[in-house]
């Protein structure tokens, strides 16, 4: 049945709607206007938003090409894709605005050809780096800094004792120390040993460009004079060295110095032969050893310890600002266009990166980027050409069947198994038949649990290791590996404690002063909800004179308190006065008169006692005489003491 809404309130529906119903749950409103929703149109439907229940909804205006939707938050905040700035998602990074296409990657910073420092005058900036493909960069977003360090807790950790031409040498001792966590080579030999680096250390490190290789050396015994070649560096058939110091100095004997060296072709950086930034940059592209002197001269002895080359890796923590990515034409793919895009194979396969990249010429259209081999079954000779999209079934009489792939890509046999298998899958999917959402994608591209979905990236906000993998359900999306305390579905929220302005953004601790918050949570903004008497971001500072109420009240109160006990200190004080005033002049004459009466008495007894020592003293005499008279003169009766 319909109600009216009355002033009674039986039906609140926040003046936004004039009638409801009941449901098992109760009265809920219907027909909610001003573009509200929810049973008592307490919500405002998506694209508006309201600070509480009740207010308007204002349409939240998100920039369509900036943000991931129409929605904002309860402030008009939208949700911006990544690289896209302010509270509608409308500004680039240098206050740009959002283009249709988003924002336009610039080049914000580059390293300068003077100095070999970063720098923002783009008129200083080194050529880009793209392996001779292309000369347009731009700074590339999302990459933090990642050092590959060594210190020996463990073990040697893959680190070898070899010789300058790589050779393991002979009378060579080389330990790793559990006590000093280092480790240790000794020689008999003259020639220099050299600590040579494990496989984490090479292959690709061209994001160490400019960064530095830093290690801590003790030397023992031997001549311990430094060389020219006491650090080297080898890769793409390039070569370059180092010395640990002025070649006319002795490296001091038994103590441990802490080395840096600058991975760059300026001349401050003092390696030898000299590059050009191209070639230093194409040596660490495919770098192939770094080998650090551990012994000088006969009996010497060497001690390496904290290893650390500066890199770069994708995913949260600090920006590593030097990175940048290439704009790579038709036909390349990478960061730096180091990869043949797919249906292109390189042209000379052993000039690696550098080599142009041609289209293959295979019948499937793809083919190995590497070596230009045909992937396709209907590359073999004598057998019949199927069209793109169909491959050769040998199970039926070398039929062309179509591929199972999707949007008519090719496919090839697998030998031995002739499995067939998808040539180039949709981005996002991979498996034999494209059937499965790729590492970092979720859906459902065959619909198997349900309506078939596109595999699309899971958004994880850039909260998650991009080098790790299950980061997110490949069905759902969700992300199960949020870092950098994030926590959600996407990892759009902060743990309790932490706080972001957007979900992009890593999360920052709250701190809220203890004292003065009523918890360690805060808003969006790192606002703590602070105490009465509190202010402050944190809470951390006092609000006088609000706070100052409470202060005087307080001491107010002690004050009373205080005079209050003095008034009773005042009044004991005053009853001990007079009662010792009273004994003073009542009991004091009755004392002294006692006192006198108790004098006399004394005088009394003691002239009493007097007295009868006299008597006895005479007595005694008279005895003595009574006992000189013979006896029967006198018929006297002897004397009775009393």
């Amino acid at each position: 049945f319909c109600l009216s809404l009355r002033a009674s309130g039986a039906c609140s529906c926040h003046g936004k709607a004039q009638y409801c119903r009941e449901d098992r749950l109760g009265l809920y409103c219907i027909n909610c206007q001003g573009n509200t929703e929810g049973r008592h149109c307490e919500n405002c439907k998506e694209g508006y938003y309201h600070q509480r229940a009740g207010d308007n909804c204002v349409p939240c205006n998100c920039n369509t090409a900036g943000s991931q939707g129409p929605g904002c938050n309860n402030e008009g905040r939208c949700t911006c894709k990544l690289g896209v700035y302010g509270d509608k998602c409308d500004r680039c990074r240098g206050d740009t605005p959002v283009t249709a296409s988003g924002c336009e990657p610039l080049r914000l910073i580059c390293r300068s050809r003077n100095s070999g420092r970063l720098t923002d005058n783009t008129e200083e900036c080194l050529p880009c780096f793209c392996n001779g493909h292309s000369n347009v960069c731009s700074s590339a977003e999302g990459y933090s800094i990642y050092n590959i360090t060594s210190t020996f807790e463990n073990g040697p950790e893959g680190w070898r004792a070899t010789t300058a031409q790589g050779v393991n040498p002979s009378q060579v001792q080389f330990r790793w120390s559990p006590t000093h966590k280092d480790i240790e080579v000794i020689s008999k030999e003259i020639l220099p040993v050299y600590l040579l680096a494990p496989a984490s250390y090479l292959g690709n490190q061209v994001l160490s460009y400019g960064q530095t290789l830093g290690f801590s050396l003790r030397l023992d015994r031997g001549v311990r004079r430094p060389s020219i070649s006491d650090v080297i560096l080898e890769g793409a058939g390039l070569k370059v060295s180092a010395s640990l110091g002025d070649l006319r100095t002795v490296v001091p004997c038994a103590k441990k110095v802490a080395y840096t060296f600058k991975l760059d072709e300026q001349p401050s950086s003092k390696w030898k032969p000299q590059l050009s930034s191209k070639e230093f940059q194409t040596l660490l592209s495919n770098l192939t050893a770094i080998k650090i002197r551990g012994t000088f001269g006969e009996n010497g002895r060497g001690y390496l310890d904290d290893v650390s080359l500066v890199s770069a890796k994708l995913g949260p923590g600090t920006p590593a600002t030097w990175v940048e990515k290439c704009r790579c034409p038709a036909g390349y793919d990478g960061l730096f266009c180091e990869r043949c895009a797919t249906g292109y194979r390189r042209r000379f396969p052993g000039q690696g990166p550098q080599s142009p990249c041609d289209p293959c010429s295979c019948q499937g259209g793809t083919c190995d980027p590497e070596t230009g081999g045909c992937y396709s079954a209907d590359e073999i000779p004598n057998l019949q050409m199927c069209p793109k999209g169909y491959y050769v079934n040998r199970q039926q009489s070398n039929s062309c069947q179509k591929c199972p792939c999707p949007e008519g890509e090719a496919c090839y046999v697998i030998p031995g198994t002739q499995e067939v298998k998808c040539a180039r899958c949709p981005r996002g999917t991979t498996g034999s038949r494209c059937e499965i959402c790729d590492d970092g994608f979720y859906g459902d591209p065959l619909g198997e649990y349900g309506p078939a979905k596109q595999c699309q990236p899971c958004q994880c906000f850039g909260h998650v290791d991009q080098n790790a993998v299950n980061n997110c359900d490949r069905r759902t999306g969700e992300c199960r590996k949020c870092l950098n305390h994030s926590t959600g579905p996407k990892c759009e929220n902060c743990e309790d404690g932490y706080y972001h302005s957007y979900p992009t953004e890593p999360c920052q601790a709250c701190n809220c002063n203890r004292q003065g918050s009523v918890s360690n949570s805060c808003n969006d903004r790192g606002q703590c909800k602070c105490k009465e008497g509190h202010d402050g971001l944190r809470c951390d500072k006092s609000t006088c004179p609000s706070c100052f109420n409470p202060v005087k009240n307080k001491v107010r109160h002690c004050r009373t308190q205080n005079k209050h006990k003095e008034n009773k200190r005042i009044q004991i004080f005053d009853t001990v006065t007079k009662s010792r005033s009273r004994v003073e002049k009542e009991l004091r004459p009755k004392l002294r008169e006692l006192e006198e009466k108790e004098a006399q008495q004394r005088n009394t007894i003691a002239g009493m006692i007097k007295d009868i020592d006299t008597i006895l003293a005479d007595i005694a005499n008279l005895e003595e005489i009574r006992k000189s008279i013979p006896n029967g003169c006198f018929n006297i009766p002897p004397i009775e003491r009393p």
